[in-house]
């Protein structure tokens, strides 16, 4: 039976899937920066939703809510990068390759958190990489 966070993990999937291709649609006319723009309007209004419906208030600790806007500027950021290589690539290839971004919290694991990788974990990497590559080929 798959667990609750098993579930989540592919809605995720799905959901991120349809990103990418509604993103790809929508950069046919729109400008990267507008693309952005407009999806975060109705990202913001979604989760600000969501967040006053469950009523919970922000707490933490002063370092873990700067990382966490830390992480919504690189969202940001890698938003507008991901939309600016649409308006010039194939969906196809330019999700293929922006789906390795899995590749750097492992890294930042290993080199920061002290992750341990196994043989197969490091051969999944590698054959992901190699998927990538002949996608984008």
């Amino acid at each position: 039976m798959l667990n609750l966070g098993t579930v989540l993990a592919f809605g995720a999937l799905v959901l991120f899937g349809g990103w990418a291709v509604a993103a790809g649609v929508a950069t046919r006319s729109l400008s990267a920066v507008n693309a952005v723009f407009l999806s975060y309007v109705a990202s913001l209004t979604l989760v600000g939703g969501y967040v006053l419906s469950v009523r919970r208030p922000i707490s933490g600790t002063g370092t873990d809510v700067a990382f966490a806007l830390l992480s919504g500027a690189f969202l940001a950021i890698g938003s507008i990068s991901f939309y600016a290589a649409l308006e010039r690539g194939s969906v196809a290839i330019v999700s293929a390759i922006a789906a390795l971004y899995f590749v750097v919290p492992v890294v930042v694991g290993v080199l920061y958190f002290e992750a341990d990788l196994s043989t197969a974990n490091v051969a999944g990497i590698g054959l992901a990489i190699v998927a990538v590559v002949l996608i984008a080929s």
